[in-house]
């Protein structure tokens, strides 16, 4: 039987220093039968010449001149793939050499429609982590994925099907793997390989960051609302995330999340929270008012 054609899918944007190590960790994958689409997301930093000369026929260098983001990439390219199968890469990522042959006997073995896998996650200052912290069980998969994401879109495998009923949702500026993991949970049959077969590089969660994440969080938990409503433990855990992001410097916003999540939870953590965050929102109003 002839092997599945994997399509790989590889958005870019400005990262030609590391781009290379990334299309020549899926170059060098154990299963041959794939196709490799970088698809250039209007870069300014002469990505384009890394593709002047195309040694390998299995590359693709696709480009257009004004930047729409990944998950507008990532779908751009799917739709000019031919694979049964389709796997995503970021640019600055690298693939163990036999992510995707292990990846497709996986699925052949379990008949999900989509398997992922681990990932190290190593920082800048060296210190690394393996994701996703927790262990995923399939009969949970929804629960599991609205409270925490479990797949990052280097790890997915899937098949063209799943893409092709879900795509990305390109109005979403962060969690994209995230909202794409939840609609997938909801819809297909997901399988979780807990060795790790990627290396991906992060930078520095700073202070600041984590509190301008809290609009993409909260964009998603609306999105995502019904579901959350159908999962009370779920829906403690994404309200709690939401409080601690916006707790050093919004406690009245905190206080409002931290209840909901202690309604749902009766868990102490989250009292704890909610009273320290009601009492800092109270002195802060009776400053304000002394300083008016």
């Amino acid at each position: 039987m002839e092997a599945k054609k994997i399509s790989v899918i590889i958005p870019t944007y400005n990262r030609k220093e590391k781009l290379p190590a990334c299309v020549d960790s899926v170059l060098a994958q154990t299963y041959q039968n794939i196709e490799v689409l970088v698809v250039d997301d209007a870069s300014t930093d002469g990505t384009e010449e890394l593709f002047r000369e195309i040694s390998d026929p299995r590359v693709k260098y696709l480009r257009y001149e004004e930047n729409h983001g990944a998950c507008y990439a990532r779908n751009y390219g799917a739709e000019r793939s031919d694979g049964e199968l389709i796997a995503f890469q970021d640019s600055d990522d690298t693939w163990h050499p036999d992510k995707l042959e292990k990846q497709v006997r996986f699925l052949e073995e379990t008949q999900v429609d989509m398997c992922f896998c681990g990932m190290n996650r190593i920082a800048t200052n060296g210190n690394h982590f393996h994701f996703p912290v927790h262990d995923f069980h399939k009969e949970h998969a929804v629960e599991e994925f609205l409270a925490e994401n479990r797949a990052s879109t280097q790890t997915m495998l899937m098949k063209r099907e799943i893409w092709e009923t879900l795509r990305f949702d390109e109005n979403i500026k962060r969690y994209q793997d995230w909202d794409f993991g939840i609609r997938a949970a909801n819809t297909f049959d997901l399988g979780y390989m807990p060795e790790a077969l990627v290396e991906s590089e992060v930078g520095a969660d700073s202070i600041s960051a984590r509190v301008a994440s809290y609009q993409h969080l909260l964009h998603l938990y609306k999105k995502h609302l019904d579901l959350y409503e159908q999962y009370p433990k779920s829906m403690a855990v994404m309200n709690r995330r939401m409080g601690k992001r916006v707790h050093p410097t919004d406690p009245a916003l905190a206080a409002k999340h931290f209840k909901k999540s202690l309604k749902l939870s009766k868990n102490p953590y989250d009292l704890k929270y909610w009273i320290m965050d009601s009492i800092r929102s109270s002195v802060n109003g009776r400053e304000r008012k002394v300083s008016e």
